[in-house]
């Protein structure tokens, strides 16, 4: 599935989701888009919005890569990994960036990020 996030001003980021990899996490975003949120940081390894979502650990880990995208259950929140990192909390791998990573590493805290649509490829 593809995800499209707009940052006002900034551009237009695109990634990629799968299903498999935490269903129930991605059906339940699914359902609350568009999502609108104002990014914080964790240091500068995420940039993260919170969300109203409310979804339990699903296939969850701590590692993560660059450009990989997570759902945090314990801040309800869509992390956009911006450096390789070992995370102190567990989070459900959702997919990755594929366009747009520029953007993302040059968010500063206060902007605004916008999740647009979430659907087939080619939708």
């Amino acid at each position: 599935m593809e995800m499209v996030a707009r940052v006002p001003s900034k551009g237009t980021v695109i990634g990629q989701v799968f299903k498999h990899l935490s269903p129930v996490t991605l059906t339940k975003i699914v359902r609350e888009v568009p999502i609108t949120g104002r990014v914080n940081f964790y240091e500068k390894d995420f940039a993260y919005i919170l969300t109203n979502v409310v979804a339990g650990e699903e296939k969850s880990r701590k590692e993560f890569s660059k450009g990989q995208i997570a759902f945090m259950p314990s801040g309800s929140s869509i992390c956009f990994f911006l450096r390789d990192i070992r995370s102190y909390k567990p989070m459900n791998p959702l997919g990755e960036v594929t366009q747009g990573m520029e953007i993302l590493e040059s968010l500063k805290r206060g902007d605004s990020i916008e999740i647009e649509r979430i659907s087939q490829l080619g939708s």
